[in-house]
């Protein structure tokens, strides 16, 4: 379990021609970052406090990053200011108004690439395999969250931080230890027409081990919370059950994973030669 960090990551001075005004102008900000020393972007989530609930290490040494749902890159610049050998920030909009690849520009970004994509694109045959995903702020936002989280397990190969929603508050004690997942048909959620489910805790633990990871909540306050993933090796439990129901997956899975072969990673002997 990674420790959280407590590391005072310095930000950057500013360049002396560098007008923040000017800059954050005409962008939609979500997130709060430090771009340079003593100057955030005008965003209501903050980078470093999110970081910490997750436990993010302060020294991401040499890891190959993948932020889904990236949003004004922030999180993405954050990862490569911490040492991250490649960063690939996940985007569905790309467009001037999200500020990500401006901000890039600004504190000259040579690790950051910005994809156009979703987490239903997830494919290893295009972007490789990741030593560490963060996945924060999308979960609720998806009509077809297993397959997100599916998808999600499909690319990773170590950590996953998961930050959400949750629908923990108003729910009482015995129910808080099923997992639940409440729909939300409009905007119930913050008035909001993109929130589609509201987790429970219960629900994100059991959702991602069913997808093959072991999961930990690290976090939570009834209606945000934090989790750290790590991918167990072999077949992800939803393909591994001893059902009927799990050999007629074949073609769904094929369609969107390849073949079931391809989920099963090497096992070391002991004279170094795999299977």
């Amino acid at each position: 379990m990674p420790e959280p960090t407590h590391a005072n990551i310095q930000a950057p001075p500013p360049p002396k021609d560098f007008n923040p005004d000017v800059f954050f102008k005409g962008i939609t900000w979500y997130q709060k970052w430090e771009v340079f020393a003593g100057i955030f972007t005008p965003g209501i989530n903050p980078v470093a406090q999110i970081c910490e609930l997750m436990h993010l290490p302060a020294d991401l040494t040499g890891r190959r990053i993948l932020d889904i749902g990236s949003a004004n890159g922030c999180m993405s610049l954050e990862c490569e200011r911490r040492g991250a050998a490649e960063v690939i920030g996940l985007t569905p909009l790309d467009t001037p108004d999200w500020g990500h690849r401006q901000l890039a520009d600004a504190v000259g970004s040579t690790k950051t690439k910005f994809v156009r994509g979703s987490v239903y694109d997830l494919d290893p045959g295009i972007l490789g395999y990741f030593d560490t995903v963060l996945f924060c702020g999308v979960l609720y936002h998806l009509r077809y969250p297993m397959l997100g989280i599916d998808n999600v397990r499909r690319v990773a190969k170590g950590d996953v931080f998961i930050e959400t929603h949750v629908s923990d508050d108003g729910l009482s004690k015995g129910d808080n230890e099923i997992p639940l997942w409440r729909f939300y048909r409009s905007n119930e959620l913050n008035n909001d027409c993109s929130n589609w489910f509201g987790p429970n805790t219960a629900a994100v633990i059991q959702a991602f081990e069913s997808a093959g990871l072991s999961v930990k909540l690290l976090f939570s306050n009834g209606q945000r919370a934090t989790f750290h993933g790590v991918v167990r090796e072999g077949m992800p439990e939803f393909l591994d059950i001893s059902s009927h129901e799990s050999g007629s997956y074949d073609l769904l899975i094929e369609r969107l994973f390849g073949s079931k072969e391809a989920w099963r990673r090497p096992v070391i002997i002991e004279d170094g030669k795999s299977v």
